[in-house]
């Protein structure tokens, strides 16, 4: 059974969040209409001290679009709405499975309704203060950790690498804006099966990301925070201010700012290689897969255990991790497991007869811009920054939308 959580508000200005099964209302649209809800009970009394989460979004609706009704437990008599103090508590409540009941009352939009006030991300650094809710549209281009099926989603912290056409065409008046914006979804926050299903493709998806959390460096969807899904788009709208967001996004440098779990552009000279970790392996030409055997009847030939073919020309896979001096960061040591393409690419004139590499042909040789991320920045004994280089996802067209949706229950 679908469990849907409700926030509702009376004309007195009282919030209550309410606990229902999703088949009460009979797939009404019930997201700014006034209902009467029967059958229901108090579970607890919240306070911003133990719920905070709720109180933020709360907040995010605060103050009242409509005067409320005199006299209310925020109203003083003659006082404007726009003065009122916010709400100091409220009232979770559960619906009785056989006799509630939520009803509309009328067909109007509410009064009170207050429909979400979608920003860019551009706005959203500038204009929301860390702690408070926003809803924004962006592309995620990058997500660690890559999930490959339904079961890794429980339980688990992702990170998501986003960004909108406003981060990536910045003009003069930006300078200091990044070009990415990182997301955490933690595990409270739920995901419909739509949204799950995404976040499994190794593909780019446009998502509508509905009174998620600005934190300091990040945004945080976590409980009362809505994902949605969105269709690309075709070409600009100029009826709904939706945007195209197309070819290979920009990333921010490396450089003493960038924060661990976040990607970046890395560029530099190679003044070392971490050759206690440094090992190649063989691999089945045919399936790409490393579970290769000798079968001692047939010569010692390699077999695949995968496709269960002879491999009569494997493909030599290697693990290099380089050390590069980097101009944004001359006071740290900067570590970066490559991807095979840079390291064939580096490599290429540094073979041996014997088909060994010297490691002095390799030093001075400069590393053009790659894509990394970040895994962790150590500080004792000396100040260390450890990368991986990634493949950004594939993106054929994308969009970023920045017109208004009525907010979901």
């Amino acid at each position: 059974m679908t469990r849907v959580c409700l926030l509702v508000q009376d004309a007195y200005g009282m919030f209550s969040e309410v606990h229902t099964e999703g088949t009460i209302w009979n797939n009404q649209q019930l997201e700014g209409r006034s209902c009467s809800l029967t059958g229901v009970k108090v579970l607890q009394k919240a306070t911003r001290g133990r719920t905070a989460g709720l109180f933020s979004l709360i907040d995010s609706l605060w103050p009242p679009a409509e005067p409320l009704r005199a006299p209310g437990p925020y109203l003083v008599c003659g006082e404007e709405n726009t003065h009122l103090p916010p709400p100091s508590f409220c009232y979770i409540l559960t619906t009785h499975p056989d006799l509630g009941r939520i009803d509309v009352t009328e067909d109007p939009i509410s009064k009170f309704y207050q429909p979400p006030v979608t920003r860019s991300l551009r706005d959203v650094l500038q204009t929301v203060h860390p702690g408070t809710r926003c809803c924004f549209y962006a592309q995620v281009i990058y997500q660690r950790p890559q999930l490959s099926s339904l079961l890794l989603l429980e339980q688990r912290e992702i990170w998501l690498t986003v960004t909108d056409v406003t981060l990536q065409t910045q003009g003069e008046d930006d300078a200091g804006l990044p070009h990415t914006m990182l997301v955490c979804v933690t595990s409270g926050c739920m995901l419909a099966p739509d949204v799950q299903e995404a976040l499994t493709e190794a593909a780019p998806h446009n998502f509508l990301f509905r009174d998620a959390l600005r934190d300091q460096g990040w945004l945080v969807c976590a409980e009362r925070t809505v994902l949605l899904l969105q269709k690309p788009l075709l070409g600009m709208d100029t009826q709904t201010g939706s945007y195209e967001l197309t070819g290979s996004p920009r990333l921010d440098e490396l450089g003493p700012n960038t924060q661990v779990n976040s990607i970046c552009s890395v560029q530099g000279t190679v003044v070392g290689v971490d050759e206690s970790t440094a090992f190649s392996w063989p691999t089945c030409n045919l399936c790409g897969n490393g579970r290769l055997e000798q079968n001692p009847e047939d010569r010692g030939a390699l077999s695949c255990r995968d496709c269960s073919c002879v491999v009569t020309s494997p493909l030599l896979r290697r693990h290099l991790q380089v050390f590069l001096h980097c101009p944004l960061c001359p006071q740290s040591t900067v570590k970066v497991k490559l991807l095979q393409a840079s390291i064939s690419s580096l490599l290429r004139s540094a073979a041996c007869e014997d088909g060994t590499y010297e490691v002095q042909s390799i030093l001075g040789k400069e590393v053009g811009l790659r894509h990394c991320f970040l895994q962790s920045i150590a500080t004792h004994p000396a100040h260390c920054i450890t990368l991986e280089e990634i493949e950004l996802l594939k993106a054929g067209r994308a969009s970023v939308e920045s017109h208004r949706l009525p907010r979901d229950p």
